[in-house]
């Protein structure tokens, strides 16, 4: 493991944070709007917005798995670049 790849890794992590809070975003928004939806009905709308939201919060779920199963990757791959200070003082002795 070397630097250039922490980096990338990093790189990948901080791009699925950024899906994962567009798509937590895109949840509240439709949420939102169907609250708004509750002053002034509209059965097509409402019923292709509940289609959505689900859709959208499952896809939240989804993004949220990958992005933590990845961040125990990343993890990893940082804790064998670099080595905590009990790790190398156990090599030393």
């Amino acid at each position: 493991m070397d630097q250039a790849t922490l980096d990338k890794l990093n790189n990948i992590k901080a791009s699925l944070e950024d899906v994962q809070n567009s798509q937590v975003a895109l949840v509240q928004k439709l949420a939102q709007m169907e609250v708004n939806l509750m002053n002034n009905p509209d059965k097509e709308v409402e019923a292709g917005l509940s289609e959505i939201y689900s859709s959208a919060s499952e896809n939240a779920d989804r993004v949220k798995e990958l992005l933590d199963k990845f961040n125990t990757r990343v993890t990893q791959a940082e804790k064998e670049f670099r080595p905590s200070p009990e790790d190398e003082a156990g090599d030393e002795a």
